[in-house]
This record gives C-alpha cells, structure tokens and sequence, in this order.
C-alpha cells in the first residue's frame, strides 16, 4: 500500500516544499494541496516542492469545474505538470467550500458534469480534443490542440463519494480519491467500484483507487483527542448518518444532529470542545472515522489501513492537522516501513 499526505490549507509556499522533501525522504507517494476558500493558491503553492523534489507526485485537492472551468483547470494541471517533469496529479470533484464561499448554482446532474471536466482535462493531456467538446453542461467551441512537452500525463482523479460519482470515477478517471470512508462501509463502495470498471474502455488494472483519512496520532494522546475533536465535524460528508450510523444507534444518531452546532463551534474556537455531546458518542465516532491516539496506538491503525488495503484500496492520503513535520515522521518511520 501506497501513502499519501494532504496539507492543511494555511501552509506557505516554502513550508510545502520543506515538507515535500521530507515526504519524498520517507517513501510518500505524493503529496496533496487543499483547496479551500481562505487558503494559499493550491496550485502555486505547489511550485516550490515541484522543484526541491524529484520523484514526489503533487497536486490539488479537489477542484471543482463550478470555481473554474474545466479548460482552464487543464491548463492549470498541464503547465504544473511541465514545472514537476509530468509528477502532477489532480482530484476533481462537485465541490463544497469554495463553491458555497461564492454562492454557485450547481446543475443538477452533478455526476454529469464532473464526467464532462475530468474527460476535458484528460483529452487535453492526451490530445484528444481536437474537434472541442460538446458537452451537455461544459464545452469547448474551438479545438484544443496544444502540444506539452512531458512524455507523462497528469493522473487525474475523481473526488468520490456517493454511489454514483464513484461508479463514474471508475469507469473513467485515472483513479478516485474517496472520503473519510471507513472500513466498514468498503464492501458497498468496492461493489460500485465494480460496477464502474466493468464499463471502462480501458483495462481497469492500473486504476488507483485512495482513501482521504484523518491523521491524529501524537506522542501527546491528550492533544491528539482534543486535535480530533475539533476537525470531526468534517469527517463523513458532515457527519452524515450513513456514516455515523456504523458506530452509533439510532438515538445516538439523532442526538449527533440536533448538537451539530456545537461540532462546528469546537472547530471554529479551534477548543475541540463538543458541548452537550458526551464522549461515549464522540468517541466511536472518532476511531471509527479517523486515525487517532498516541504511538501506543500505532499497531491498531497500521491493521486498519492492511484491512484497507485486503479491501481494495491502492493508498491512503492522510491529512495532516497540527504540527505536520512530526505527524509526518511518525507516518514515515512507522507506518510507511510496515506496509510496503
């Protein structure tokens, strides 16, 4: 199994390339940039690791095709991929923070247009437009022919999530990067995965397949729980119930709900502190939708992410909160060695 790290959003520029070249040292496979609302451009702040590493894949994630458009993201990944000597690598999906930040009208048919941007970006890496793209919802009225110097094109992914979007990542893209999937909820996403690689065009053998998953482990236990607390809201579109269902009753559930606010507050006044919500319900919701505890702990998330891997997935990108440096240490020294 391969392992990936995704960057908090207020890291500058040098601190990515300081720690790209960390990531590259320890065996990562690629390092990931958020994209979000308040953040450094997820794009250029990616310049500087481009050229400090050598073997690191790097990239956005997620781009949506309703905060750009989808010529304009292939330009962006395409001329990234020139500056990293065809290392990019990018996650297109419907979008959520920025899109809502600027108030968006979303079409509908979601899956359909994230189809229509990541077949824009790929036919333009490969050549393939040369008569536009006629699309329902994105198109191109005149042909694009550019010729890219790389002899590599960007692997470009779907920000998958629900059934359907994950059925359309795999019949299409280069590969998926799902969310805050646990492990018990693999066997229904390894059944849509299927279903969509049973339509490719293309052989589905080199297809990846990854899973964005919260990373809190720390030499602190103390800190790692209060780190978690504060970024679960996030965890499972939003603490959606096909999500919490697997590690709470229904009551529990419920109760999840109605105290969603005060998940959010313990996220913005960064305290981790979830008021009117008992730790016997945040707790399982915790470790079964993250990675979190001391070094102690570390055996038990090294067997979740082989359970992972027997399921089906090619990587696991671990988003990284306080701290980066050390978290990614531990991540390098060991779990990379006891899983590859």
């Amino acid at each position: 199994m391969d392992f990936d790290i995704v960057l908090e959003p207020d890291l500058t520029p040098g601190q990515f390339a300081e720690l790209a070249v960390a990531a590259e040292r320890y065996g990562i496979r690629a390092l990931w940039a958020s994209n979000y609302p308040d953040c450094w451009d997820a794009f250029l702040s990616l310049t500087p690791a481009a050229e400090a590493t050598q073997r690191l894949l790097l990239g956005p994630l997620a781009i949506s095709p309703f905060e750009m458009h989808p010529l304009k993201i292939a330009n962006a990944i395409l001329t990234f991929n020139e500056m990293c000597a065809g290392r990019a690598i990018i996650a297109i999906g419907a979008g959520e923070g920025i899109t809502d930040a600027i108030a968006v009208q979303k079409p509908k048919r979601l899956v359909r247009a994230v189809r229509e941007a990541v077949e824009i970006v790929m036919g333009a890496a490969k050549g393939t437009l040369g008569s536009g793209y006629p699309g329902e919802i994105f198109q191109l009225t005149k042909p694009f022919r550019h010729a890219w110097a790389s002899a590599a094109s960007p692997q470009v992914y779907t920000a998958s999530m629900g059934p359907q979007m994950i059925r359309m990542g795999a019949r299409i893209a280069d590969g998926m990067q799902l969310g805050d999937m646990p492990i018990e909820k693999m066997d229904e996403v390894m059944e849509n995965v299927r279903a969509g690689w049973a339509k490719r065009e293309q052989p589905a053998a080199s297809v990846r397949l990854g899973n964005f998953f919260g990373w809190h482990i720390k030499r602190d236990k103390q800190a790692a729980y209060r780190e978690a607390r504060r970024e679960i809201v996030w965890r499972g579109r939003k603490l959606h119930y096909e999500f919490i269902s697997h590690f709470l009753d229904d009551e529990q559930c419920e109760r999840v709900r109605e105290n969603f606010p005060a998940f959010v507050e313990a996220w913005l006044d960064r305290s981790g502190n979830i008021q009117g919500v008992p730790d016997e319900i945040v707790k399982p919701l915790i470790h079964g939708m993250t990675a979190t505890g001391d070094l102690d702990d570390l055996d038990r998330e090294i067997e979740r992410f082989r359970q992972f891997e027997t399921a089906g997935l090619t990587e696991i990108a671990l988003r990284l909160y306080d701290d980066p440096m050390e978290a990614l240490k531990i991540i390098g020294e060991r779990i990379v060695p006891a899983l590859q």
